[in-house]
């Protein structure tokens, strides 16, 4: 039975009464097939790979199933299984592979070690430039394993046409490196890493210096890594504390042929994902309808990239960040929290199993998780960790705890400041340590904490922002918090938040005709912000639009304000705002 003849069977399965005689067969494989679709359209992978594995026993001639039951096993993990489809794919013809299927094939030879079949395997059997690409590099490293890194070299030496080279550079680094010749690696290596971006070249680079001996170079090269949050930074952090203690990194040395393969997946599946991801945005932009987020086929690739080499960290991740986006919450923690802490990326990933938990309302469950992950975390400061801690715990209303958190990092950035100037990215611990301190009623705190933030980081908008608008908010210093809340628009012109502290300050002068048009452009750029929208409420009941004003304030309390704001809302509307002798006077 056709395709086009399951659907006739679905569209005709409504008039069936009583006496239908229609076969089970087709009642069954047209089930399985639409629930496929439907689990297909909620992201739900492992649904979809179940759903199509029952209609394939229904119709195995059916190659269009065939291929959807290969392609989401393949996604969801099952390697195995879907290399089983993969070879009845390939058995068809030529035709009912895109080479997706003989790729697969060849990551379990390669695997095995099994190097020649899996080069017949490939041998004409790819044609898409991406898939081609990925195969090319895959071919590189079957030629290491047949003939040795020199062989792998020449191979890689010959691209052909179709086939993008932009990664080639990482994989002529740890070819290189077999052979000793350590100019050439230093170069590739260099090459990789301010390159494309591609973060395992970041990671290798610095590696190679330490193994090199290129001690200075290397601190340098850390130094430089560490400005970035997340993992680079932990990347950094472990590669200066094996300086100290003469101990050079063997990471990404004696690569073997499916670890080389897996980079090359994985690389690809993070490109694919950052196109996709890009012009998804753009999209947005411009205004379109998107739809849910897909990511299937670079899930897939990076499934294959971890199953090469199960140790490798930043397949976990992307396929862990995928399944998040899809709100798999359970299978992307299963795959994030075999992350190691020896690994960079594994106070990120605990961070990310942290928000999955906040997403499903299980804050404790979320704290307990960053505080296992310090427990275990001995060898770094933990920064992002009591960062994420202290996230938590201020929207939970807990600011004592959020306090104690952000003490221990500010603590540590004060003790690095000693010799070197804080790093700029230091600029939001101390911005979150002031809120906090705000709401506990010790501003006298709070402002020194501001003001070190702007001292920091003179150039970051939301700094800026967050220091002039309590200066704003309290009627004090408002000269100084005009030029602060200006700078910050100037910086970021299209941030509501922004906006609306200048249309705040202009307020709080009492210059209530120049505050209504910015904080009505705010009220536009964040619609759901409860405290833009009291604002917008509380200049339209100055400029004695008070219907407008009792509008917006109780919009606001549509919006789910806090404690504080949801009191005060319920105040303005039963009673209005006080009147005011003059404008805003300066008090501190």
């Amino acid at each position: 039975m056709r395709l086009k003849s399951v659907l006739i069977a679905v569209a005709g399965a409504g008039l069936a009464l009583g006496g239908c005689t229609t076969a089970p067969q087709e009642n069954n494989l047209a089930g399985d097939f639409l629930s496929g679709r439907f689990a297909e359209r909620r992201n739900s992978i492992d649904d979809a790979a179940a759903a199509y594995a029952k209609a394939r026993e229904h119709a195995p001639q059916e190659v269009p199933i065939l291929r959807d039951a290969f392609f989401y096993h393949l996604a969801g993990g099952d390697i195995d299984a879907a290399a089983n489809y993969a070879r009845e794919i390939i058995a068809i013809g030529k035709d009912a592979d895109d080479g997706l299927a003989s790729l697969t094939l060849a990551a379990q030879a390669i695997k095995a070690g099994r190097y020649k079949p899996a080069r017949a395997i490939l041998v004409g059997n790819v044609s898409s430039p991406l898939l081609k690409s990925v195969a090319f590099l895959a071919d590189v490293w079957i030629e290491e394993g047949i003939s040795g890194p020199s062989g792998a070299l020449d191979r890689i030496a010959s691209p052909g046409s179709d086939v993008f080279t932009g990664f080639n550079a990482l994989h002529k680094g740890l070819l290189y490196e077999a052979t000793g010749e350590m100019d050439k690696a230093r170069g590739a290596f260099e090459a990789s890493a301010f390159g494309v971006g591609d973060p395992i070249g970041r990671d290798a680079l610095g590696a190679f210096l330490e193994r090199a001996g290129e001690t200075e170079d290397a601190r340098q090269y850390y130094a430089l890594l560490g400005a970035e949050p997340g993992p680079m930074r932990r990347e950094a952090e472990m590669g200066l504390a094996r300086l100290e203690k003469g101990r050079a990194s063997k990471e990404y040395l004696n690569t073997t042929p499916a670890e080389g393969a897996a980079y090359a997946f994985y690389a690809f599946a993070g490109a694919v994902i950052q196109q996709a991801a890009g012009e998804r945005a753009r999209a947005e932009e411009a205004g379109f309808r998107v739809g849910d987020p897909r990511y299937n086929y670079p899930l897939a690739l990076a499934r294959i990239a971890l199953y090469l080499n199960p140790d490798l960290a930043e397949a976990r991740r992307l396929i862990g960040t995928i399944l998040n986006i899809y709100e798999e919450y359970d299978a992307a923690s299963e795959v994030l929290a075999a992350i190691p802490p020896s690994s960079p990326h594994f106070e990120q990933a605990r961070i990310e199993m942290a928000g999955m938990l906040l997403v499903q309302d299980k804050a404790k469950e979320a704290i307990r998780i960053l505080k296992d992950a310090l427990r275990r975390d001995v060898d770094s400061d933990g920064q992002e960790l009591h960062w994420s801690l202290a996230n938590i715990y201020a929207n939970e209303g807990d600011h004592e705890e959020a306090v104690k958190a952000l003490n221990a990092i500010i603590a540590s950035v004060e003790k690095a400041s000693d010799e070197t100037p804080p790093e700029k990215a230091a600029w939001r611990f101390y911005v979150s340590r002031g809120a906090s301190l705000i709401e506990l009623g010790r501003w006298d705190d709070a402002e020194k904490d501001l003001q070190r933030a702007v001292e920091i980081a003179p150039e970051e908008p939301a700094a800026l922002n967050y220091l002039g608008y309590s200066w704003a908010e309290r009627g004090v210093n408002l000269d100084e918090a005009f030029k602060l809340i200006e700078k910050a628009v100037e910086l970021e012109p299209d941030s509501g938040a922004i906006i609306d502290s200048l249309g705040w300050a202009h307020y709080q002068r009492g210059e209530y005709e120049k505050a209504a048009p910015y904080l009505e452009q705010a009220a536009a750029l964040e619609p759901s912000d409860p405290t833009i929208t009291d604002h917008l409420g509380d200049v339209y009941w100055r400029l004695g639009r008070k219907i407008e004003a009792g509008y917006q304030w109780r919009r606001s309390l549509e919006l789910e304000p806090n404690e504080k704001l949801e009191k005060q809302l319920h105040e303005k509307l039963e009673r209005g705002l006080p009147e005011v002798e003059s404008a805003a006077p300066e008090k501190q």
